[in-house]
């Protein structure tokens, strides 16, 4: 029995006076995904606290079952992505080229990303930079755009990733000094680990902009009216840690059907196999030939649509998805999940936003409510109230594999009905 999640990215949503006050999946035709709704299990789903936005990566962990402090930060997730090796001893960041303004204040971010600069410029850039500052070493891995992947170690001894970010992420913001979060260090040494490694990416982060400011390639893009690539802005430390492999957790074989690294990365830091797909109707196509017990779809389409804030983006490629989902073809013995990771509003200051999401469980045997639509609104009269991390043991119970609780076969505590392959015999 396979369990099949498509994943709408950021399909939850707020209402908006342009869609007559309704939301924009409200607002949409949606009637393969209205169908689906009538035949099965609706409720809405909370990625983990109402109220609490969530970027994907995080979002994706708890619906696949596992906690905040087994989350190695997204730095890791996306070097995994970008196929580099890892150390133990390293910590990875996100880098963007940015442009900046200098004033009495400090660093005015007038753009996060540098526009309109190509890869030969940003090559030409990036090799003045300095690689090593007060006995850090730092390496930028280029990943696409303007993005890098920044790899930072010391190199006699160990390093803290447990530091704050420099870029601001919001608009007309200031660059932020990096510092060490003592909260998250696990006492005073780390602590001052942490503020020892702040020191060294804030020393490097202004050494960066002093060669980026004065390069030539910039200078050259000034007079032509074009935007300086004049800061490195970071975001998302973090350090490799090991967890339990999605199939020794949850006794079943996995894959992911996604177009980005960031899945990528996911799918290799937890053990499952990944295929990368070039759009969400080659991924509908896919899944009837895959033989794995969790397939996992996912579609970035429906955040990006929301990111564009006009609510009328977001309608029509709902609509084109829903068109993709009825030409969906099921085994007869299939568990189908529709859902979202977190709310994107397409109205608003937000990126991201905390309200639940709606969600269909469809398949044989399970308990049909009265909803007849699927959106925010109509889930919400369905028979479902659950958090993201209830999401994994509700399909190991209805794919027939949830193991009764206080049974203790093998050497560890499972969720699943092992098979006699998974235990020693006697």
């Amino acid at each position: 029995m396979r369990a099949i999640i498509i994943l709408l990215d950021g399909l939850g949503d707020r209402s908006s006076e342009i869609l007559n006050n309704k939301t924009p999946l409200q607002y949409a035709k949606t009637p393969n995904l209205d169908t689906l709704s009538k035949k099965g299990m609706c409720g809405l789903l909370t990625p983990y606290k109402e109220g609490i936005p969530l970027g994907t990566e995080v979002a994706h962990f708890l619906l696949w079952g596992y906690s905040l402090h087994e989350f190695p930060g997204r730095g890791v997730i996306e070097a995994l992505g970008e196929n580099i090796e890892i150390e133990n001893n390293a910590i990875y960041l996100r880098a963007s080229l940015g442009f900046v303004k200098k004033d009495d204040k400090g660093f005015l971010v007038v753009d996060r990303r540098t526009k309109d600069i190509d890869k030969e410029e940003i090559e030409k850039l990036i090799k003045e930079l300095p690689t090593c500052i007060d006995g850090y070493e730092f390496e930028l891995f280029y990943s696409f755009d303007v993005h890098f992947i920044l790899k930072i170690k010391e190199r006699n001894g160990w390093i803290s990733d447990k530091i704050s970010d420099s870029d601001p992420f919001y608009k007309n913001r200031y660059v932020m000094k990096v510092q060490p979060i003592k909260e998250l260090c696990n006492g005073e040494v780390e602590y001052s680990k942490a503020k020892d490694t702040a020191k060294a990416l804030n020393k490097y982060l202004l050494n960066v902009h002093k060669i980026l400011e004065n390069h030539k390639i910039n200078k050259k893009r000034r007079k032509s009216e074009k935007m300086p690539a004049n800061f490195l802005l970071t975001k998302w430390a973090s350090r490799y840690k090991k967890v339990e492999d999605f199939k020794e957790r949850w006794g079943i074989s996995s894959v992911i059907l996604a177009q980005s690294s960031l899945f990528k990365g996911l799918a290799k830091f937890l053990g499952m196999d990944f295929i990368r797909i070039n759009s969400f109707e080659e991924g509908i196509d896919l899944i009837p030939e895959l033989d794995y017990d969790f397939i996992h779809l996912h579609t970035k389409d429906t955040d990006e649509a929301a990111h564009t804030k006009n609510p009328m983006n977001k309608v029509k490629v709902i609509e084109k998805i829903d068109q993709s989902i009825g030409k969906l073809k099921l085994r007869e013995d299939d568990l189908l999940v529709i859902t979202a990771d977190h709310s994107t509003p397409s109205v608003g200051g937000l990126i991201h936003s905390g309200e639940s999401v709606p969600i269909i469980i469809f398949g044989k045997n399970i308990r049909i409510d009265d909803v007849e639509n699927f959106n925010e609104v109509s889930c919400s009269k369905g028979h479902l109230r659950i958090k993201g991390e209830e999401l994994m043991p509700l399909i190991l119970n209805y794919t027939d594999r949830a193991l009764l609780y206080g049974l203790r076969p093998g050497k560890k505590l499972r969720r699943y009905i092992p098979s006699d392959d998974d235990v020693d015999i006697l």
